[in-house]
């Protein structure tokens, strides 16, 4: 087999054929794990702990992909990365030391959208709840643009968008749904002004 097109390595994760699936997982392997590797490791970790999170992602991924369907919207590299990087936070959270990971909320300039300043650590873990309560393709929108600082045109492009208008359409949806969501609870609601 082929180094396979992202298309044609969802259809032989999907197929039957288990030495095609065996392949493809070595892809997966080969593409994807350097980028997975070097997340863990500027933050905090070990190659040993990138090996285990990569497992984790695999595992994740190829489970969805056959039993429930998963169709994505983003490319195989940015849903495995997605997968990886909240496996690695949920991780640093455990172990009390998410400094790295969780000082990036601290850039967050949400003011254009009606959003002020937010108070860090705890709201901040809770604020990426209810971002994560938003779904999947809202959640990567948002952490593209505000967290990763892409341009919408880069956000369209990783989204697979047809163009940056339908990117800007996409993030202020997710951004009136985080909306309803922060106003139903008393405590945020001063994030949001009239």
């Amino acid at each position: 087999m082929n180094e396979h097109s992202e298309k044609a390595l969802l259809k032989a994760l999907r197929g039957e054929e288990q030495r095609e699936i065996d392949k493809a997982l070595a892809q997966l392997y080969r593409q994807y794990y350097p980028a997975i590797k070097r997340l863990v490791k500027q933050n905090s970790g070990t190659e040993e702990e990138a090996d285990d999170i990569f497992q984790d992602v695999v595992y994740t991924f190829y489970t969805k992909l056959r039993q429930e369907g998963l169709e994505l919207y983003s490319t195989i590299q940015t849903y495995l990365y997605s997968i990886a990087r909240n496996i690695w936070l949920n991780e640093l959270r455990r172990r009390n030391s998410a400094s790295r990971l969780v000082e990036t909320y601290d850039y967050l300039d949400l003011s254009n959208d009606q959003l002020s300043t937010m108070v860090l650590t705890e709201q901040n873990r809770e604020m990426a709840k209810l971002i994560q309560g938003l779904g999947e393709q809202c959640q990567q929108i948002l952490n593209y643009y505000y967290f990763e600082r892409f341009k919408m045109k880069k956000v369209a492009e990783l989204m697979g968008f047809t163009n940056e208008q339908v990117a800007k359409n996409k993030k202020s949806n997710c951004l009136k749904k985080l909306k309803a969501v922060v106003q139903e609870k008393q405590e945020w609601r001063q994030w949001f002004q009239s």
